[in-house]
């Protein structure tokens, strides 16, 4: 019962005020506008963010017991800084330097002080366990980049909500069914939210999440990733998970995917990797004909299919296999997106379709 009313309570929350918070927006010109280097053509509310957070905040506080929120207490002050670094940075840009060293903040105060950490290599290299003045570090690392890698995603209508949707919706899932009711409200609270945001954000888009929605969201998804690898590993869901490492990042294999793609094209232009262009993935899918909800449809579908077959493969692969096993089909999908890629420009086909798509300022 307390999941369901999470995910109804964040709902209607940030349903009611997201209508609001557009409305304000456009009345004090708080608007991204489009220039040169981003696609979209219509000036349009950047701060959905804030109505997903203040939805799911409100669901968390009114919702997991009182004596169970020491639990999440440090992940919701670093979503809280998060949040804060996302206006910011929506509103009037901060430095790579700066989003950084708050990042890397944030990502401390989950490892060191909730314990959200990696413990070791679970096999991977034959290595299962490593000490702490090197986990400690490590799992900072993991966080901010995962969390930088899910930002990337947000550049299409309806997509990072979706993917975050299927992400928090397993991970609230296992942790229910592990017994982990704090966090499992905590991902199916943030489902909710992302819902009513998709209402708004289904293409032609009426507000972006910005990157106050994409920070908190990613840096909520990174945390809560390492602590289903520590929790699932061998537990008791409907489902077993004996592979936690290689399920984990089936979950995350888009933005995990798309990110190292970019940066090696970029590396091979001889371009800087933190320039923003339009080699990701959703972009492609844009130029092969589809439209935004076309493409986030097939990512969607994408992940869902590693996510499955992870799921089949864990009870009879290691980390490492399994690892091995989706890196195998993430590459056959490449070689053949890369194909279809390459004989749309090589025949110098032009695809005409709508063009006022959000591009994230970090992507």
């Amino acid at each position: 019962m307390q999941i369901v009313f999470a995910i109804l309570s964040a709902f209607v929350v940030t349903f009611i005020l997201l209508p609001v918070l557009i409305k304000v927006s456009r009345s004090i010109d708080l608007l991204d506008n489009p220039d040169r280097r981003k696609i979209h053509s219509i000036s349009t509310p950047s701060l959905g963010g804030v109505a997903i957070y203040m939805g799911f905040a409100l669901s968390v506080l009114i919702t997991v017991p009182f004596h169970l929120l020491t639990e999440i207490k440090f992940i919701l002050f670093g979503t809280i800084i998060m949040l804060l670094l996302g206006v910011r940075d929506d509103v009037a840009s901060v430095t790579a330097k700066h989003k950084l060293a708050i990042q890397l903040f944030c990502a401390l105060i989950v490892v060191y002080l909730s314990d959200i950490r990696l413990t070791g290599f679970y096999g991977l290299m034959g290595i299962y366990e490593m000490p702490m003045w090197f986990n400690i570090p490590f799992s900072i690392f993991v966080i901010v980049a995962l969390t930088n890698s899910y930002n990337l995603i947000d550049g299409i209508d309806g997509l990072a909500g979706s993917v975050g949707i299927l992400i928090l919706g397993f991970f609230g899932w296992a942790f229910l069914a592990q017994g982990e009711l704090a966090y499992a409200v905590m991902c199916i609270s943030l489902v909710g939210s992302l819902f009513a945001f998709l209402y708004f954000n289904w293409f032609p888009s009426k507000v972006f999440m910005g990157d106050t929605g994409s920070l908190v969201l990613g840096f909520i998804v990174s945390s809560m990733a390492i602590h289903f690898i520590n929790v699932a590993d061998g537990g008791g869901f409907v489902l077993p998970i004996n592979a936690s490492v290689g399920v984990g990042m089936s979950l995350l294999v888009l933005p995990i995917f798309d990110t190292l793609r970019v940066f090696a094209i970029r590396f091979y232009n001889g371009k800087n990797p933190l320039d923003p262009d339009r080699n990701h993935l959703h972009h492609g899918l844009l130029k092969l004909g589809m439209n935004h909800a076309q493409a986030t449809i097939t990512l969607v579908v994408f992940n869902l299919t590693i996510l499955g077959l992870s799921i089949l493969l864990n009870n009879y692969l290691k980390n490492g296999e399994l690892i091995i096993a989706i890196a195998s089909v993430v590459l056959v999908f490449l070689v053949v997106f890369e194909i279809r890629l390459s004989k749309l420009k090589h025949l110098k086909k032009q695809v005409t379709k709508p063009t006022n798509f959000y591009i994230s300022k970090s992507a």
